[in-house]
């Protein structure tokens, strides 16, 4: 990524209460929801005195990022997402998670959020894969995590609209549809959220967009960076920027 830190600012944007040592959010704080928070990148980009911005999103992140661009897609000059869905919570997953908040405020980190976290994110078999990066990761949740504010933040996840976007051909319509800037969607081949990536591609805009599935990794960033950041500098320089 040296190349693209030397020609980019990066602004890192975190949900609130989810940066490293975070304190304890109040008890009677009222989490934002995800238009909330996409709504809240405003105040960012106003604070920075930013006209324009390329937004890079993974999972929830990728998510909010697609709502600001529906809202604001003139600020959006393109977006990089990684496995983004674009449909609301299934009854799967929101019973899930709403166990997994349950625990993280009553218990902390228990076991069973932690093995749901890693799967998460990388999907099965992942201490087959790598066993360092596990380990890694494990102690990152146990230990840097504020388990309360997690358990905010994933009750406000699972409570998200559908992005309410779909793949149009009449060109009179089409400007509206969907998201209008250019789009790399990007997934690993054992990723959890893979299927849902493939939907997010049926709704986008082929003229504007591509789908990338990287083998052999759940968690693209961890475990094949390389292939993310080459595919990402060739995105850019396929809309213009640098060499």
């Amino acid at each position: 990524m040296r190349a693209l830190l030397e020609n980019f600012c990066v602004y890192h944007v975190n949900a609130p209460g989810q940066e490293e040592g975070a304190q304890t959010l109040p008890e009677d704080y009222i989490y934002p929801t995800t238009d909330e928070l996409a709504n809240q990148l405003s105040y960012v980009l106003t604070h920075f005195g930013l006209k324009q911005f390329i937004g890079f999103g993974v999972g929830a992140g990728a998510n909010i990022l697609c709502r600001f661009a529906l809202n604001h897609p003139d600020q959006v000059s393109a977006l990089c997402l990684i496995n983004c869905v674009s449909t609301q919570a299934g009854w799967i997953e929101w019973g899930y998670q709403k166990l997994n908040a349950r625990h993280l405020r009553s218990k902390g980190m228990t076991q069973g959020v932690l093995d749901y976290l890693m799967w998460h994110h990388f999907g099965r078999h992942t201490e087959e894969r790598n066993h360092d990066l596990v380990q890694v990761y494990k102690s990152y949740f146990e230990r840097n995590v504020n388990p309360t504010n997690l358990s905010l933040l994933i009750d406000s996840y699972i409570r998200r609209n559908d992005l309410n976007i779909h793949r149009e051909t009449d060109p009179i319509k089409k400007k509206n549809a969907t998201l209008s800037m250019p789009i790399l969607n990007v997934t690993g081949s054992l990723s959890p959220q893979m299927d849902d990536t493939v939907t997010f591609n049926g709704r986008l805009d082929p003229t504007n967009s591509s789908w990338m599935k990287i083998s052999d990794c759940g968690m693209v960033l961890e475990e094949q960076p390389a292939k993310v950041s080459e595919a990402f500098r060739l995105f850019l320089q396929g809309e213009g920027y640098g060499k």
